[in-house]
């Protein structure tokens, strides 16, 4: 997931050269056809893999998304960092919210929050005004 604007052109430049990188195996060499398709066919699985982070974070920058799922706690980090995105604030302006460091936001993105104690964790949803609205279901309960 790209996390930041850094992420977002170093995604992008990486795409750019993959692009090249593909139309240079259409050029004659000596390379057999076998490893030719094999290289042409990752090539193409990891242009689609860069577009599809590219409009992922593109659809969270323009706004358009103010709510998402969750199926488990686990969830909860990649979620806290796509709304952060979607509220347009950077990392650093997330810090100053919570009176951190941006490189603490930067770290706490970078491990995907793990590690992150509940309060500073709640502290961050709280200062992206995330609310959570969740049925809990306790599996493997037998009511009698």
């Amino acid at each position: 997931m790209i996390q930041n604007e850094r992420q977002y052109k170093t995604t992008q430049t990486k795409l750019r050269d993959f692009k090249l990188d593909l139309a240079a195996l259409d050029v004659p060499g000596d390379l057999h056809p076998r490893l030719i398709l094999a290289r042409k066919n990752s090539l193409n699985i990891s242009i689609g893999e860069l577009h599809q982070e590219i409009a992922e974070y593109d659809l969270l920058k323009s706004g358009q998304v103010n709510q998402f799922s969750i199926e488990s706690f686990q969830d909860l980090p990649a979620v806290t960092i796509e709304a952060r995105i979607a509220a347009g604030l950077t990392q650093k302006e997330l810090a100053e919210k919570i009176g951190v460091h941006e490189q603490q936001i930067q770290r706490y993105e970078a491990n995907n929050y793990h590690a992150v104690g509940f309060d500073r964790l709640q502290k961050v949803m709280s200062a992206l005004d995330i609310r959570i609205a969740k049925t809990i279901v306790q599996l493997g309960c037998h009511v009698n």
